[in-house]
């Protein structure tokens, strides 16, 4: 799964942003998915962290390999001969050159190499792990936001039908109010309830434009766009218990975390072959030329060593390096304990909002329902004089508040289902493939 979700990431990245985006263009949660993948900082930092840590495992690689090194010189010296008994003898050469290749190969270091290796492969499933969750955390941010434009959108539309029943009552009162049916208090109420009414529709405006903007910064959309309502979620299957084995199954940060574990273990590893001796073999080989030769100069030569070295005493390094990585490897075991707890309650937070709010959407629909139908009976007795305009102005407050209720409970449920698919850990997977699919 992990593996399959990082390959989705990359793959989505690879794919070119340059389409020309059409202003007025709709826009699904799919797409906006895609676009926030494709343009986002946070994944493209993720991505790096996993190559940096790619390029630590070269390096801890290159600890069990020989390294072979070539040295090349030459040297010029100032003539210098002594007289010894009427013959000049050469005491230095003029010029000297010459080569040498060297060899090295560790052979045992205590299991440090090693452990220094399985660290780094910790360190990418690490760097993965959390590529993903970047991932996770942007695409529920961008959901979050997609789904707050859908509330400001369809709040301003229930604002806008507040507006035009004001509007008909207010032209009802004042009809009313001229054939000396009501009194002129009831035409002024009409009229502070519509221009109140108008103040809030500008407010709802208002806060379109700023949901508008909040959802542009997750994705490059054109300054004019739409959005679709797109369909419920899937709702995760099964009971709180299947729910947290599934959980645990797919859970990056929980993955996360057993890596992190994992990687402690191997650091304890590497502190403890401090305390070992460290074994290699090393062989040189050189060649001299100079000119002129001088007496006992020696050409070629070679060399062969084993060499061997054992730590005595450093002041207590090796012992507190051996006790801090126990005390981060205890840590870490808390910590994925910790997180199991929180994973739990998660899950189980998740899964009973999900309930609670389907029951919640059923009540909201009758009481939109009823508030329809009483705003409707209220005004045809208002048109005849048979309710009174307080009845009237209470029956549309009703019905405003339960039209604003019902979205807002819409729209928390797509939420909550979602929250439910992160808490299970299959949000991220499913949320890929809908963006690939949309590509």
């Amino acid at each position: 799964m992990m593996k399959r979700t990082f390959v989705s990431i990359g793959f989505l990245l690879a794919v070119s942003t340059a389409s020309q985006k059409v202003q007025g263009e709709t826009f699904s949660l799919n797409q906006v998915y895609s676009l926030t993948i494709q343009e986002n900082e946070q994944v493209q930092i993720a991505r790096e962290d996993i190559r940096v840590s790619e390029l630590d495992r070269s390096r801890a690689v290159s600890t069990v390999l020989p390294k072979v090194t070539l040295t090349g010189t030459y040297d010029r010296y100032p003539e210098k001969t002594q007289d010894l008994g009427g013959l000049a003898v050469d005491l230095q050469p003029q010029y000297a050159y010459g080569g040498q290749i060297k060899v090295e190969q560790p052979l045992f270091a205590g299991g440090k190499n090693m452990a220094g290796i399985r660290i780094a492969d910790r360190q990418i499933e690490a760097a993965r792990k959390s590529l993903n969750l970047s991932t996770e955390a942007l695409l529920i941010q961008a959901a979050q936001a997609y789904y707050g434009m859908l509330k400001s959108q369809k709040n301003l539309e229930a604002q806008r039908r507040d507006v035009e029943r004001l509007t008909e009552h207010r032209r009802l009162a004042e009809l009313r109010y001229k054939v000396g049916e009501v009194t002129e208090s009831v035409l002024l109420r009409a009229e502070a309830q519509l221009a109140g009414a108008q103040a809030d529709l500008v407010a709802r405006e208002n806060d379109l434009a700023v949901k508008r903007r909040e959802l542009r910064n997750f994705a490059d959309l054109p300054e004019e766009f739409e959005i679709e309502d797109p369909p419920l979620p899937e709702i995760p299957g099964g009971s709180v218990s299947q729910l947290l084995e599934t959980a645990a199954a797919h859970r990056d940060d929980l993955s996360q975390s057993e890596i992190r574990e994992q990687l402690s273990e191997q650091q304890v590893s590497f502190a403890r072959g401090n305390f070992f001796p460290t074994l290699s073999l090393e062989g040189d080989y050189f060649g001299r030329n100079q000119h002129p030769p001088i007496t006992f100069t020696v050409n070629q030569s070679w060399l062969a060593e084993a060499k061997i070295e054992f730590p005595i005493f450093e002041g207590g390094l090796r012992r507190a390096e051996l006790s801090q990585a126990h005390g981060r490897l205890n840590q870490d075991r808390l910590r994925t304990a910790n997180l199991r707890k929180q994973l739990e309650l998660d899950v189980t937070r998740s899964f009973l909002n999900v309930q609670a709010i389907g029951r919640e959407i059923e009540s909201r629909e009758d009481q939109l329902r009823f508030a329809k139908k009483n705003y409707e009976m209220i005004s045809k007795q208002f048109t005849f004089g048979l309710a009174t305009n307080i009845d009237l102005l209470d029956a549309n407050q009703t019905l405003i508040e339960a039209d604003r209720d019902m979205i807002e409970a819409t729209y928390d449920r797509h939420l909550a289902i979602l929250d439910l698919q992160r808490s299970t850990g299959v949000f991220l997977s499913k949320a890929l493939d809908a963006a690939q699919n949309h590509l």
